[in-house]
């Protein structure tokens, strides 16, 4: 699942002057909710909204995929189920 690189988003925003999960959301078309998970890291951005956000913010999609939270994820030892 791609992690999105919340510091690119807000940064390209600010300079569109979206500085807020409202402002983001609406040039976005999407609930200020769905942004606010995204944002929070709660939720993972699917491809078409992160096609929006490269539309909207004229940023690539390697720009918004956060690699090093890809690769801190990859690292993780995955956990094991408790015998039943």
């Amino acid at each position: 699942m791609p992690t999105l690189h919340v510091a690119r988003l807000r940064e390209k925003a600010a300079e569109k002057g979206d500085a807020t999960t409202y402002a983001i959301a609406r040039r976005l078309q999407l609930r200020q909710s769905t942004v606010a998970r995204l944002m929070a890291g709660e939720t993972t951005p699917s491809v078409p909204t992160l096609c929006l956000m490269r539309t909207a913010y004229g940023l690539s999609l390697d720009d918004l995929v956060d690699e090093t939270a890809l690769a801190q994820r990859k690292a993780r030892p995955g956990r094991k189920r408790a015998a039943s």
